[in-house]
């Protein structure tokens, strides 16, 4: 009989479209090094090629983001502008992403929530002002 091994190491995150939005779920102590970051950002170009699609990320507690791969997000989200809403309950990835939103000073909507469905409110308020703002510009 054949003999399976699961994986040596899984993927640090899961990403997928669902109602014009993209759900970035980043796995508990996560390690997103340079190169996830790139598989990330290559993923997301993928499945969103106007760059404007807002991301809903499940931040599990004990991620790590070494500031390079922080550099490298911040430079190509602000670049491309999609809004993004993090919900996390851990009160010290929480901390972090404060200090990232006011150190960095993202350039693209940035909010970070303790509730699931304030996230997921505050994300598609950003998807219909995209979708209005397509509008007037097809329109006018």
């Amino acid at each position: 009989m054949l003999r399976w091994d699961a994986p040596a190491f899984g993927p640090p995150f899961e990403l997928w479209r669902e109602e014009g939005i993209l759900h970035l779920v980043l796995a508990p102590g996560a390690q997103l090094r340079t190169s996830d970051m790139k598989e990330l950002i290559r993923l997301i170009a993928a499945m969103d090629r106007g760059g404007r699609t807002p991301v809903m990320i499940d931040h599990a507690t004990g991620v790590v983001v070494p500031d390079d791969a922080r550099r490298l997000l911040t430079r190509v989200c602000s670049a491309q502008g999609h809004p993004i809403a993090v919900y996390t309950t851990d009160a010290l990835c929480r901390k972090q992403l404060e200090v990232f939103r006011l150190v960095d000073r993202p350039r693209f909507p940035f909010r970070i929530f303790g509730q699931r469905d304030e996230a997921w409110r505050w994300i598609r308020e950003r998807k219909q002002l995209a979708s209005m703002e397509r509008d007037a510009r097809s329109s006018g």
